[in-house]
Formats: C-alpha cells, sequence, structure tokens
C-alpha cells in the first residue's frame, strides 16, 4: 500500500510551573518512595534503551499507593488550574509513578498515553541530565526545557523524549504522570463563538 501524507505545522506548547512546598513534599515523598516494594526495569533492543534502577510503573494505576494518597490531591489541584489556564475544563490523573535513575541509568525515547504527559523533578541535583523532548514537526531537532528541582513540566503526550544517561554519581528521582486535560472553558467557548461569527460576516 502506498500512502501519502502531508505533514503541516500546528502550533502547541509545554508547560513548567512549581511545585508548592516542594521542600516538604520531597522529603515526605522519598520516604514513602524508600518504602516502596522495589521494582527495576531494564531494556535494551532498536527501540528502548532503558535501565532504572527503582520505579513503580506496574502499580501506576493503582491509587492507594501511600505516596500516591498523599500526593495525587496536590497534584490534581494544580493540573486542574494548569488546564483551566490553557483552555480547559479540568484534569484527571491517568497513571502516577515514580522513577529513580542512579550512574548510567538512562530512559531511552520513548511516548506516553493520555493526551498531556508530565513529570514532577522530585530529586534533582544540579548536574542531573535534563529531559529531551523532539519538536514534532522538526523530528531531527531536540529542544531542552530548563527545569529545576521542584518543576513539573507538562507536555503532549505525543511528544517524542527521554531522559538522558545519568554520567555521574548521583541520584535522581522524578514522579511521571499521564493525564488528560478534558472539556473548554467557558472563555475560549465564547471566543470561538467571536470568530465564528467573524468568519459568517465575511
Amino acid at each position: 500500500m502506498s500512502l501519502t501524507v502531508k505533514k503541516f505545522q500546528l502550533d502547541s506548547f509545554y508547560l513548567i510551573f512549581s511545585m508548592d512546598d516542594h521542600l516538604v513534599h520531597k522529603n515526605e515523598l522519598l520516604t514513602l518512595i524508600e518504602n516502596q516494594e522495589p521494582e527495576t526495569y531494564s531494556a535494551t533492543d532498536a527501540y528502548y534503551t532503558d535501565n532504572i534502577s527503582k520505579l513503580d510503573w506496574q502499580s501506576s494505576d493503582n491509587f492507594t499507593r501511600p505516596w500516591t494518597e498523599y500526593f495525587k490531591p496536590r497534584l490534581n489541584a494544580l493540573l486542574d488550574g494548569a488546564a483551566f489556564g490553557c483552555g480547559y475544563g479540568y484534569s484527571e490523573i491517568l497513571n502516577l509513578w515514580f522513577q529513580q535513575y542512579h550512574i548510567n541509568d538512562t530512559h531511552g525515547w520513548h511516548i506516553h498515553g493520555g493526551n498531556f504527559t508530565g513529570i514532577y523533578y522530585l530529586e534533582f541535583p544540579k548536574h542531573a541530565p535534563k529531559t529531551e523532548l523532539v519538536i514534532p514537526y522538526k523530528q531531527e531537532k531536540i529542544i531542552v526545557p530548563d527545569v529545576s528541582e521542584g518543576d513539573v513540566l507538562v507536555f503532549p503526550s505525543y511528544v517524542i523524549h527521554r531522559a538522558p544517561k545519568i554520567k555521574e554519581k548521583l541520584r535522581k528521582t522524578i514522579i511521571s504522570f499521564n493525564c488528560n486535560f478534558h472539556k473548554i472553558n467557558e472563555t475560549i467557548l465564547n471566543n470561538l463563538s467571536e470568530t465564528k461569527n467573524e468568519y459568517r460576516t465575511r
């Protein structure tokens, strides 16, 4: 089957915002994560080159884990605000899990489910590598969002991204999530109605 596809540019966005009371959450979450049953992940093939020292991805849709019971309501409140500020009604967290990296750990190029994905940089030492995103329209180009510990990065789930290999003796801990932004807020709907009326008068 021969398929001709024309590719056009459509602007999108990524978000960076800070977690309120980060240091309080950091201490509480790292303690709860430390008590989590250990799970590791390693894979090398044509698609993945992964090595993650500790994570709980297999339980990502179980929100009764102690650390998720503590963190999910706080994250949801921030995501609702972010969603509304971007023209949507509210957010819904679909999956929530942590990943903890040590020297030589990496998470290769991949994408996520949901319509947005995000990363909370819970423990992010100065020399830890930052997340890299592939520009969807020009996929030979990479951008590196300027994030710091305590920040939350949110971007469309179809964006190819990775966590580069850690080359120094340090520990990096992130909380990752998939979410949906639902509905459209009233301001955007009003603006769309005005735009529609403008086209009608032409």
